[in-house]
């Protein structure tokens, strides 16, 4: 048993029977024990500080000699109010959602040491959020007067209530739910809402009178998209990356059946009568797949039509469209509306005549017996077609039948579109709030669409007129975040006009397509996630942190470009995408690893070597090789949550994990047996964080040379640092003391002071003595860390560095920044870039400056002396109407003039690496003079 997870204290007694005659007392046999009888605890769950929202799973009795045939927890004492009980079936253990905050004591009749203590907290939004982005898909549900709103990121749902006086709708409650709802249903028949809690692999059931989250079914990875049965006795689940449609008794919360179908399963429409599902592909991709020709017709796989008396797919709809968002069924059920988008991967995305993007609504045949069922009857191009009023129409994310009409929002426009329902000919567009997705009709004319990026719904009547904006719950992310999800998803200008980030990186991962990048460059869209800890960033390395991406992307790849404050916010943003939760389907319930696992974690460590290159705990090892898996140079990826991606290779061959394990197995020259490879991919389908999620550390990789001795070391994590007080260390600050070390090379520790942050997600260390001139030291996160959230750091996480020696003169006040490019091509060299960089003065580490790129656009960065040595944080370059990266900044004092206090630098000399798509020009001149 773990003490760190539960105590069990003793709840049987002896009994002493008196025996007649005058026998002697006899005791009777004590009860079976804990260990004898219980599996051990889930080793990654917090008893001690258990989130309210969350589902915690008790150990599962054993069928063991002597234990109690019939054991079953229960519930001994919980708050006042709370209505908690422990649910023994469903779900692969017992489980129990608090639904009221505070201590909760659980045992199990007839065993001993078997008592068990809850302590459960209500945690704001903000201290919840962890950006996995799962965000809401299907995230409005209308019941009678209610209207049911999924938070996403906040983690909650709640519960709007139409006025009888007004018509209007109003705020009633919001509800702690489990981590990113992204779907909800409601019914006036049933007394609960479900919920789709994507981020907790639960189906959730909320008290519709109680307003609290009464129970939550585990059914596995990222529940996505949900559709009620016409019978209200089963809902259909899509697991996107489970590729299952799980199909759920409501009435025993069971899982009925797990229906297989393929790549990446959302949107769900039922037909009229409720014979038919039909399951769309989120991300299918398009047929022609790059230079290597068109995918074999079984990968192109768009909408699998499921017969709900069997649970079987009965047909397979091919060659629709690459991305499918949203589906709806015409009322006589004869055909199938999609909202998606298509495109050509095949022209450079900057030539203003390609199609690269097609967003569009698609009527597809689904007449019963038809001889031509899943043929396209009629499509349009909701940016090109003749009737369109305005454009463009970017990333069609809902549809709605209204009559004789369809409605279709635009997530990164955002706008709503009406179409005729019979020729898709364009009659009508709203304006909208940020990120409209799933529509609902509220009225014959009235409808509802939820603006889930600013957490709005917004509701239009037919006319297009606005009749209503309420906000759902105020935005728990940063400031910045909110701003850079906005970035990221907006449209482009020019060229890029029709089309955002996010048209490519699709929720942030990868669209299943190879797209190209460049002359010869043909690339899998490679998924963002943990960039803070794991740069540079892209295949080709080129770009060297989200700070510079977040002024490179907008004006390089959507020809938008950005301001301060945008840039900051595209950075924070992309700095906060961390990827896959901790647990899966393949997973324990708590994320641990099975058996099965851990021998592949042993083969992948030992005998493969993999760890090598992807090494622990980021598996990555940050390196750039030349020659990689696909047969090309590239930067190695994370492997972190690698079972979610789908398409995998810097060329995107291998459109399964196994299929990638292959690759990767002939590349290393090894061979397995068949249990060793089911290890393996066991091993790779659980490797997930289990821990915190690992973001930046400081000094870092491409900052550890010449830090100034003031350096204040750091390094953060998705989640807080443990402050339940389940161990002897009772506080946060005990715990990161515990496991965070300094030590100047070859060995000795030294004396530091730590404090954390605000949240309890970022921990500095200030050495009580300045350190040395000239040596290294290294700092580590050490293996053990425990994070709230249960998760425990499985490997060390370190970085080393080295300190400066003292400057030559002393550097400040204002400078001009002169960059000499080589000739491009055949035309003579352009002439010198020229930028004013100001010294803002001494920071932890070094200097502070801010480099102005452009009138609107300024960047902080880092500078450093190292004696005469000169080193600068890698910064974005303007160059022509583009921003590229300048990295690997260094260069050497060549002038210094006397100021009031002493020698003052005057001017620096110096070489950068200029970094773009397929560009890598090292030894570029640079000029830094006083002004």
């Amino acid at each position: 048993m773990s003490s760190r997870i539960i105590r069990f204290g003793l709840v049987g007694v002896l009994s002493v029977l008196s025996c007649e005659r005058g026998q002697p007392d006899v005791l009777d046999p004590p009860p079976p024990s804990a260990a004898a009888c219980l599996d051990d605890p889930l080793a990654l769950q917090n008893a001690s500080s258990f989130t309210l929202g969350e589902t915690f799973y008790l150990p599962l009795p054993r069928s063991a000699a002597g234990c109690p045939a019939d054991a079953q927890w229960e519930v001994l004492s919980a708050p006042g109010g709370s209505q908690a009980k422990v649910i023994p079936t469903g779900a692969p253990q017992p489980r129990l959602t608090p639904d009221v905050a505070g201590l909760y004591t659980l045992r199990v009749a007839g065993i001993q040491d078997s008592q068990l203590l809850l302590t459960v907290v209500a945690r704001t939004p903000s201290e919840r959020f962890a950006n996995h982005y799962l965000t809401p898909l299907f995230g409005l549900a209308p019941a009678d007067d209610e209207l049911w709103v999924a938070n996403g990121a906040a983690y909650t749902v709640t519960k709007l209530r139409r006025e009888k006086a007004t018509g209007q709708y109003q705020v009633a409650q919001e509800i702690p739910v489990g981590a990113w709802p992204a779907a909800v249903v409601a019914d006036p028949r049933l007394p609960y809402v479900l919920v789709a809690q994507r981020g907790s692999d639960t189906l959730g059931f909320v008290d519709r009178k109680r307003g609290v989250l009464q129970d939550a079914l585990w059914v596995g990875d990222e529940p996505t998209g949900l559709a009620l049965a016409a019978d209200k006795q089963r809902v259909y689940v899509s697991s996107a990356t489970g590729r299952e449609i799980i199909v759920v008794s409501l009435d025993t919360r069971q899982v009925m059946a797990r229906i297989p179908v393929g790549f990446d399963p959302r949107a769900l429409a039922l037909s009229g009568d409720g014979r038919w599902l039909y399951v769309a592909s989120y991300r299918s991709g398009n047929r022609q797949d790059g230079p290597m020709g068109m995918r074999k017709p079984e990968d192109d796989q768009d909408v699998w039509v499921i017969d709900t008396a069997t649970h079987q797919v009965a047909h397979t709809f091919r060659t629709l469209s690459a991305d499918l968002r949203a589906l709806a069924v015409s009322a006589d059920s004869n055909e199938l509306y999609i909202a998606a988008t298509d495109g050509d991967t095949l022209p450079p995305q900057n030539d203003p005549t390609a199609k690269s993007f097609v967003h569009e609504a698609l009527a597809v045949n689904i007449q019963p017996g038809a001889a031509d069922l899943g043929k396209v009857l009629r499509r349009a191009d909701l940016t090109r077609q003749p009737t369109a009023l305005a454009a463009p129409f970017v990333n069609p994310a809902g549809v709605l039948v209204m009559g004789d009409t369809l409605w279709l929002s635009a997530e990164a426009s955002d706008e709503l579109v009406v179409l005729d329902r019979r020729t898709l000919a364009e009659t009508m567009r709203i304006k909208v709030g940020s990120g409209p997705r799933h529509l609902v009709a509220l009225s014959p004319s009235l409808v509802a669409v939820h603006c889930f990026q600013r957490f709005e719904v917004w509701i239009v009547d037919t006319t297009g007129k606005v009749v209503q904006t309420i906000q759902s719950t105020v935005d728990p992310r940063p400031p910045a975040v909110t701003l850079g999800e906005r970035i990221f998803n907006r449209p482009g200008a020019g060229f890029a006009a029709n089309h955002a980030c996010a048209s490519c990186h699709i929720e942030t991962q990868n669209d299943g397509m190879v797209w190209r990048f460049g002359p010869r460059i043909w690339h899998n869209v490679r998924p963002l996630q943990l960039l803070a800890a794991t740069t540079p960033l892209e295949w080709g390395a080129y770009v060297s942190s989200a700070d510079n991406f977040g002024f490179q992307g907008p004006s390089s790849i959507v020809a938008r470009p950005v301001n301060t404050q945008e840039a900051e916010g595209l950075a924070a943003f992309l700095g906060s995408l961390i990827g896959a939760p901790r647990a899966n389907s393949h997973t324990r319930l708590d994320g641990s690893y099975t058996d099965s696992a851990l021998r592949g974690q042993a083969l992948f460590v030992g005998k493969l070597g993999c760890a090598g290159c992807h090494t622990p705990p980021l598996y990555t090892n940050r390196q750039y090789i030349p020659m990689g898996k696909s047969g090309e140079a590239a930067d190695v990826p994370s492997l972190l949550g690698v079972y979610r991606h789908g398409v995998y290779l810097v060329n995107g061959r291998s459109r399964s994990l196994e299929a990638a394990v292959d690759v990767a197995l002939r590349f290393v020259g090894a061979s397995l047996s068949d249990v060793e490879r089911q290890d393996l991919l066991s091993f790779l389908r659980q490797l997930t964080p289990k821990g915190a999620a690992p973001l930046g550390i400081w000094p870092d990789i491409d900052s550890n040379s010449g830090v100034a001795p003031t350096v204040e070391p750091w390094v953060a994590f998705a989640d807080p640092i443990d402050d339940s007080g389940q161990r002897p260390s009772q506080h946060a600050l005990d715990e990161a003391v515990r496991h965070l070390t300094l030590t100047e090379e070859p060995g000795s520790q030294v004396d530091v002071d730590v404090r954390l942050d605000t949240l309890g997600t970022r921990a500095v260390l200030t050495p009580r003595k300045r350190l040395a001139a000239g040596k290294t030291y290294r700092f580590c996160a050490v293996a053990g860390l425990h994070f709230r959230s249960g998760g425990v750091l499985e490997a060390d996480r370190c970085n080393t560095f080295s300190v400066a020696m003292p400057a030559i003169a002393s550097l400040q006040g204002g400078f001009t920044l002169s960059i000499n490019l080589p000739p491009m091509g055949p035309m003579p060299p352009p002439p010198p870039l020229t930028f004013a960089l100001d010294i803002d003065g001494e920071v932890p580490g070094g200097l502070a400056a801010t480099l102005a790129l452009s009138p609107t656009q300024k960047q902080r960065l880092w500078l450093r002396l190292d004696g005469q040595r000169f080193l600068m944080q890698p910064f974005a370059l303007p160059v022509g109407p583009g921003i590229a990266d300048a990295g690997l900044v260094t260069g050497r004092v060549t002038g210094t003039g006397d100021g009031p206090a002493g020698k003052l630098v005057t001017r620096i000399e110096g070489t950068l690496r200029l970094g773009a798509p397929g560009i890598n020009v090292p030894g570029i001149a640079f000029v830094l003079a006083s002004r």
